[in-house]
Order: structure tokens, then C-alpha cells, then sequence
């Protein structure tokens, strides 16, 4: 039996999810600079006179180092209460947002294959099917398989973050320190699930990816039909006014029903979701505008079939 790591675990299931497009830059890739503002639930480009000084500082250096044409220069002067920020023009100042926004855009997908990838970890762990053990950062003996409810959490990322974990507070909001050890996956169990790439398909002249080797085990709360399609839970109104998606992609969606799927685990985590149709819709639409860049939200009827493909039900119709 042999071990890899898990940060080359997670380029490994990368390539496996994404064969045309894993780049083998996602693992360092840096999070969004989301450089905007939100006034009574709406996305604005961040201002000026909003941003912090980080946020400042980053716009100086966006417009120093890729828009020439303004002629700012790089070094910043330091003064007696600290640094001394040139002062930016109006087109200055847009023209960083336009390149932070350029920057973001490029970093997106990647970013989004990460998770994909790290969300497949995650949940072949949780099904049983993929396991794990620790290694002393010095060195030494693995430790035995460790329990698979330790990555039963919301943060995920806390455990990629340096592929870590500490054996004494392993569900902790920590990523590193003395009692920390890292994480290897056992190799011959993650061979087995990626044993072949996954083909992407096109249906309608849109693109399709299919997710039907996320296949949720026994003890997972997703059920499945007769016909090998993954269904939604729901619960009556009487016992709790929410709705369960599972985090399984046991299906094919086109490239904006993909969206709309990936927008739905971001926003809520796995967790449980408002069984109002028109509320869900309208978090998700704020997530495509301000996260994925969308400039115009999906068309109701894409919403009504993708609702349709998982088969979903709501209190309002």
C-alpha cells in the first residue's frame, strides 16, 4: 500500500475531472481580489473612498505595472505616519479595477477546477471509499487509516491549505502548528476512481460535463432511482422550511445549468437551502453577477429544466 500526498492527490483528480483543461497551476493559484462593494444586496465596483489601504495599494500596483499609459510609478514613498499612496485620477483608479477584474476572470475557472477537485476528495473520504493517514512533518511512520468524519465540515479549504491536519483538534479552524501532520490519501484507492478520464459531452450545441462517477454511497442522505438519477430530498413546510440538494453531480448539465449547480453548493455549502423557488433563484443570480461575472442571469426557463433535471420541488411554484 502507498501513499501520496495530498496536494499531488488533488492535481491527480484534477486531471482526471478536467483532462483538457488542468493546466497544473490551480494548487497555486491566488483567490479572487473581488474587488467590489455591496449596498442593500447589490455588487458595485469598489470606490475609492471605500477601499482599504491594501485594497489601495493593490490598485497602485495593477496601474503601475499594466497600464503604462498613466505613467505611475511603482515605488511608493514612506512617510512619517507610513507609506505616502499617490493620489489616483478617476481613470486611474478605473483602470485598476478594470485590470483586477481582467486578473479574476483569468483565475476563475481555475480556481473553480480546484474546488471540483477538492470537493471530490472530500467526498470519496466521506463515502468511504477514499482513505486517509497522517505523516509527522519530520518524518517517520504513517500513522493508521483516521476517522473519515474529521472532514465532515464546511471549511475544507482550512485542510488543503497546506495539507494539514492536527490529530488532537482535527475538526479546529486551524491550518498549521506543532501539532500538525500532514495529509497523504492512500494512492491504490485513488488510482481505483480515477482509473479512466471522465469524457465531456455536448447535447443542443451546448457543452456537457457528466458527473456520473460521483456516485454517493449507502450512508450518503442523496437516494437513488430506479433509473440511476440522483433525486433531491425534500421536507414538509410543518418540519423545517428548507430543501436539500446533494452534492453529488450525478448528472449532465449544459454549461450554464453547470453554473447554476456549482452556485448553489458555493453559496450554501451542502447545507440546507430555502424551499422558496424565487428566493433560491435570486441568491444564485447575485452569485453568477458578481462572482462568475455573468452580465445578463439565466433565462427562467434554464432555471425551470435544470430544477427539472435534479428534480426539485418548492413550496411556491
Amino acid at each position: 500500500m502507498g501513499y501520496i500526498f495530498l496536494g499531488n492527490a488533488v492535481d491527480r483528480v484534477g486531471r482526471f475531472l478536467s483532462p483538457d483543461k488542468w493546466d497544473g497551476t490551480e494548487n497555486v493559484t491566488p483567490d479572487l481580489y473581488a474587488l467590489r462593494s455591496t449596498i442593500n444586496g447589490f455588487d458595485f465596483p469598489l470606490s475609492s473612498s471605500d477601499a482599504k489601504p491594501w485594497q489601495r495599494r493593490l490598485i497602485h500596483e495593477l496601474v503601475a505595472s499594466r497600464r503604462p499609459e498613466f505613467g505611475r510609478q511603482y515605488t511608493i514613498h514612506y512617510g512619517a505616519t507610513g507609506e505616502v499612496m499617490p493620489k489616483f485620477s478617476n481613470d486611474e483608479w478605473a483602470a485598476g479595477i478594470q485590470e483586477a477584474k481582467k486578473i479574476d476572470a483569468e483565475r476563475e475557472p481555475k480556481l473553480q477546477r480546484r474546488e471540483a477537485s477538492r470537493r471530490f476528495i472530500k467526498k470519496a473520504i466521506l463515502d468511504g471509499r477514499l482513505s486517509f493517514v497522517l505523516l509527522p512533518k519530520r518524518g517517520g511512520a504513517f500513522s493508521p487509516p483516521q476517522d473519515r468524519s474529521w472532514w465532515n465540515v464546511k471549511d475544507h479549504d482550512r485542510i488543503f491549505y497546506w495539507c494539514q491536519m492536527n490529530p488532537q483538534d482535527p475538526t479546529g479552524n486551524g491550518v498549521g502548528g506543532d501539532s500538525f501532520r500532514y495529509v497523504f490519501i492512500d494512492e491504490s484507492e485513488l488510482n481505483a476512481l480515477t482509473a479512466a478520464p471522465e469524457k465531456p459531452h455536448a447535447a443542443n450545441g451546448e457543452d456537457t460535463l457528466s458527473g456520473s462517477l460521483q456516485v454517493p454511497s449507502d450512508d450518503n442522505p442523496t437516494t437513488i432511482e430506479d433509473d440511476g438519477q440522483l433525486t433531491m430530498e425534500t421536507t414538509s413546510a410543518a418540519e423545517v422550511d428548507t430543501v436539500i440538494i446533494p452534492e453529488a453531480d450525478g448528472f449532465e448539465f449544459t454549461a450554464t445549468e453547470r453554473d447554476i449547480h456549482a452556485a448553489i453548493q458555493a453559496v450554501w455549502q451542502g447545507g440546507p437551502i430555502p424551499s422558496a423557488k424565487g428566493q433560491l433563484q435570486a441568491a444564485v443570480d447575485k452569485y453568477l453577477k458578481s462572482t462568475l461575472q455573468y452580465t445578463k442571469t439565466p433565462d427562467p426557463r434554464t432555471y425551470q429544466r435544470y430544477f427539472k433535471k435534479i428534480g426539485a420541488t418548492f413550496l411556491d411554484k
